[in-house]
């Protein structure tokens, strides 16, 4: 017969052996061998574990939202839908997951329970609290990032912040406090939610019993095996269809907050496969997000179209347009509209580019890009059967103009790139451009562009174009102090900005000798400005400073009489201006997100510039930047017309909230 002290060791390592089996879970705690961290009773790990599971169920409801207006074209399509929402549900979740069971073990840390005085009851109604108010607050996030996107067609960010903490700005879009109750309830709603998914956690024992089975090791190790794959799945899908130009993936995509797009561009292009510039699915008036035009575009056909000659200068400030720097072109602007107070549609080539072209906000880049759908005046060239034949000594290919702005451009008519130095190829280039003017097919009108590279650092020009001394021999980044060295370097690019004059020049004589300025429209400006630590930066692409993003804007049309305009125009205007010129009837409003520069009723009293992840509003009196991505969202900077930060940043968001809120819905006015 066993002694009583063998029986009770029996007990004990059959008790053990049992709590072995019970504890399967990868959750179950276990005292450290140093002993500082205390044994968690089960029941609180069922009660978390069961939780979570119940609200990424609920979770899964709630993001379900961002794919309602997905136009699903197969099954290929559906299962990729459902990958992306798998996995970022599971994203979003795990912030607070990790977060609460941090909490969970840093409080039953012997030191930290002692230190605070914590019972283990407070310990759990603590984390049960905290557990509750995230998943809440995460709930309610996607709710009202879904609201957002449906209206404003992007996600929360700078401007929807100010939208809830500026006084007023709700009531100026008609919410009233119908909107802030409708908004307080719903956040009720979803905490009463999430204590009920708790409180069925802890007291539901079927429901507990159930879920915590699922917790041994293969069934969760299953399970973040499919979440893991779900989530490479949508990663390597995006990329593959991004190569692709498929438009529904990346619209899937677009429509969830905080994706990270990957692209496998630079592996397929070292492969030798070729990046298709128009889409592999057609493309239709309200193809995949974009509804572009909002109304198919009428013509006047008695309207004879006027050839056009453009002419875009790499990073060419206004102040660059004056008698002694561009001489041609002032001579031009003296016989032309000449706009003195001229704004960029960005800080950078690709917005500035973008807006000339579009007439859109420059955040509209990347459903167009995604689509490879180019602007409607292209369209219209192309419709009107113009010969084309477009110039650029950077490349066409990046920033990807080829599969945006001229993705309906044969690649036969768009010359790129070429010798260096950068004076050198804007001068092949022009002569290849008048060679194409003299061996044209005079019965049809024609178009041709060139995009002057000279200007860009390090501001390239010959020994004939120097105008300003002393000037920096050459631009050395590792050695240059900005502070001995900038008065060097702006003079240098004077003198390339004088070079691009000299092309200018000779397109303006050869127009002239042709007789074809009776009959040619001529345009010149920059695709945004430069600036030498005016404000404290070099270059462009940092701030929209004045220097850059204001830009000079000389428009020659046959018959307008000359004028000087001083009041404020954009970018976003030239689509309004020309396309009339083309004997378009459709308003401006149609295709673009400006006003004709020669009509009666020309109103705009703020412009819009863009960057990778900001916007920028600039009226007369204020400048105000926005982040267009959550990650950003409260890198926001407010300062005066001429660049004076401001230290009260309210005194814009009252005076402007109803331009804020009208910018705000200029970003979806063109997307479904």
């Amino acid at each position: 017969m066993p002694s009583a002290s063998t029986t009770n060791t029996d007990k004990t390592e059959h008790t053990h052996t049992q709590d072995a089996k019970s504890d399967r879970s990868v959750f179950a705690a276990h005292p450290t061998s140093s002993g500082m961290i205390e044994p968690v009773m089960p029941r609180q790990w069922e009660v978390l574990w069961s939780y979570f599971l119940l609200t990424y169920a609920i979770l899964l409801l709630n993001t379900r939202g961002f794919l309602n207006n997905i136009e699903y074209s197969g099954v290929w399509l559906t299962v990729y839908s459902l990958a992306v929402q798998i996995a970022y549900t599971f994203l979003y979740l795990s912030f607070v997951l990790i977060f609460v069971l941090a909490l969970n073990r840093v409080l039953h840390v012997n030191s930290v329970r002692r230190m605070l005085g914590l019972r283990e009851i407070v310990i759990r109604r603590i984390v049960y609290a905290i557990a509750i108010v995230g998943c809440s607050l995460l709930q309610y996030l996607i709710f009202a990032d879904k609201a957002v996107f449906d209206v404003f067609g992007f996600h929360l960010n700078g401007f929807v912040w100010n939208l809830v903490i500026t006084r007023g700005v709700i009531d100026s879009m008609g919410g009233g406090s119908g909107t802030m109750l409708y908004a307080v309830l719903v956040g009720i709603g979803f905490f009463i939610v999430q204590a009920g998914l708790l409180m069925m956690a802890r007291k539901v024992d079927l429901i507990r019993s159930t879920l915590v089975r699922s917790c041994c090791r293969k069934s969760i190790v299953m399970g973040v095996c499919f979440v893991m794959i779900a989530g490479m799945y949508a990663q390597l899908g995006y990329g593959i269809n991004s190569f692709r130009s498929f438009g529904p993936t990346l619209t899937v995509a677009n429509a969830f907050p905080c994706f990270v797009p990957t692209t496998f561009k630079g592996i397929a292009k070292s492969l030798g496969f070729e990046i298709p510039r128009t889409p592999t699915l057609a493309v239709g008036h309200d193809a995949f997000g974009l509804s572009y035009p909002l109304h198919d575009i009428r013509r006047d056909t008695t309207v004879k179209p006027l050839n056009i000659v453009w002419l875009v200068s790499e990073s060419l400030r206004a102040d660059m347009l004056d008698q002694e720097i561009m001489p041609n072109a002032w001579e031009l602007s003296e016989r032309s509209s000449r706009f003195e107070h001229h704004y960029s549609g960005g800080n950078g080539t690709r917005m500035g580019m973008f807006s000339m072209f579009y007439g859109l906000y420059g955040p509209y880049w990347f459903p167009f890009l995604a689509e490879r759908r180019g602007p409607v005046l292209v369209d219209t060239l192309i419709d009107l059967d113009y010969q084309i034949s477009l110039y650029t000594s950077a490349m066409f290919s990046y920033p990807e103009f080829d599969k945006t702005i001229f993705s309906r451009i044969s690649s036969a008519d768009l010359h790129e790139g070429g010798m260096k130095p950068a004076w050198r190829q804007d001068k092949r280039h022009i002569d290849a451009l008048l060679r194409f003017i003299d061996q044209r097919d005079t019965t049809k009108p024609f178009a041709t562009f060139m995009f002057f590279e000279s200007p860009h650092a390090n501001y390239s020009f010959s020994n004939n174009a120097i105008i300003r001394r002393p000037y920096a021999e050459d631009i050395n980044y590792v050695s240059m102090n900005l502070d001995r060295d900038i008065g060097l370097m702006k003079n240098r690019y004077v003198n390339s900005c004088h070079q691009v004059d000299v092309y200018v020049g000779q397109v303006m004589d050869h127009l002239k000798k042709n007789d074809l300025l009776d009959s040619t429209m001529v345009i010149i400006t920059g695709d945004h400005g430069e600036e030498f630590m005016e404000k404290g930066r070099w270059g462009h692409n940092s701030e929209f400073t004045e220097e850059q993003t204001l830009v000079p804007f000389v428009l020659w049309v046959p018959g307008k009489s000359p004028r000087v305009i001083t009041h404020l125009t954009s970018h976003l205007d030239i689509p309004a201006t020309i396309m009339p010129l083309l004997g378009v009837l459709n308003p401006a409003e149609d295709y673009s997100q400006g006003y004709d520069l020669f009509g009666s009723d020309y109103s705009r009293t703020f412009t819009v510039v863009g960057a990778w992840n900001y916007v920028g509003y600039i009226d007369n009196d204020f400048k105000a930047t926005f982040p267009t991505s959550a990650f950003a969202m409260f890198q926001q900077k407010v300062t005066t017309g001429d660049d004076t930060p401001l230290t009260n940043r309210n005194i814009f968001y009252e005076a402007r909230q109803q331009n804020i809120v009208e910018v705000m819905r200029g970003l979806k006015a063109f997307r479904k």
